[in-house]
């Protein structure tokens, strides 16, 4: 029985290293229609090895900046090119900050004990819809004393006292809407909303407080290069060495 037996016995890029084993018997006109198919199957071999996993991520705020609260901070994250590929993955980074100062004073006749508390929340919102349900946590920042005594007429400072928060969340539900042809952008908002808390003093500590914020995100894309095509010699190469195959058959 004619036959023709093709074995990858190495795979480096996009070159398919091959032996071929042809039965002395084979008729030539059987071994170039085998040929025919064997480069047409290589093609689609090579192809398929020429796919790459990429990245590409987009970001605003990074590092983050803090400016004195309340802030309404507004940035911009790109839209994944679907030029570039098949998306395969995507995952949104919110990150926020806070640096906290504040002190309380005893204005009472005698010494009083208080626990004072320097908070920030940060929100998060955004342009695109499908976005919005992943956005939904809220990073709570803030800084407490602990019960401490008061003398009469005592000042205690406290900070600077930072803190710092993330989330993220996993975007492969909503792919669709996060690309398009050529790129695109969306915008991500972050803001703030602090607070002071005192527990106990008889409402007798008077307060400051000297609260800074800041935030950013970040959108990382994960995708299938499949723009690639295999190099022309790789194929060319497998098909002179099969021609040749056939040839050498003709002459026998």
């Amino acid at each position: 029985m004619a036959r023709i037996v093709l074995h990858i016995v190495a795979v480096t890029d996009t070159r398919l290293w091959l032996l071929a084993v042809v039965s002395n018997s084979t008729p030539p006109g059987v071994i170039i229609m085998m040929i025919k198919r064997s480069v047409l199957a290589l093609a689609a071999a090579l192809t398929a090895v020429g796919a790459q996993a990429g990245t590409v991520s987009f970001e605003y705020g990074l590092p983050i900046v803090e400016s004195t609260t309340e802030i309404n901070q507004t940035g911009a994250l790109g839209l994944f090119d679907s030029g570039l590929g098949t998306l395969t993955g995507a995952v949104i980074e919110v990150f926020g900050s806070a640096t906290f100062v504040y002190s309380g004073t005893n204005t009472a006749a005698q010494a009083q004990t208080a626990n004072l508390t320097s908070s920030t929340s940060l929100l998060w919102s955004t342009s695109l819809a499908a976005l919005s349900p992943y956005l939904g946590d809220v990073i709570s920042l803030s800084s407490t004393t602990g019960f401490q005594s008061y003398a009469v007429g005592e000042t205690k400072s406290f900070g600077p006292i930072a803190g710092s928060g993330s989330f993220s969340d996993d975007l492969a539900l909503i792919l669709g809407s996060l690309q398009q042809a050529g790129g695109g952008s969306f915008n991500v908002s972050c803001q703030s909303f602090s607070g002071f808390t005192v527990q106990g003093g008889g409402g007798n500590i008077a307060t400051t407080q000297d609260t800074q914020a800041g935030c950013g995100a970040r959108i990382v894309y994960t995708y299938d290069d499949n723009t690639q095509v295999p190099e022309p010699g790789s194929l060319a190469l497998v098909g002179l060495a099969l021609v040749g195959l056939a040839a050498r058959r003709r002459k026998v």
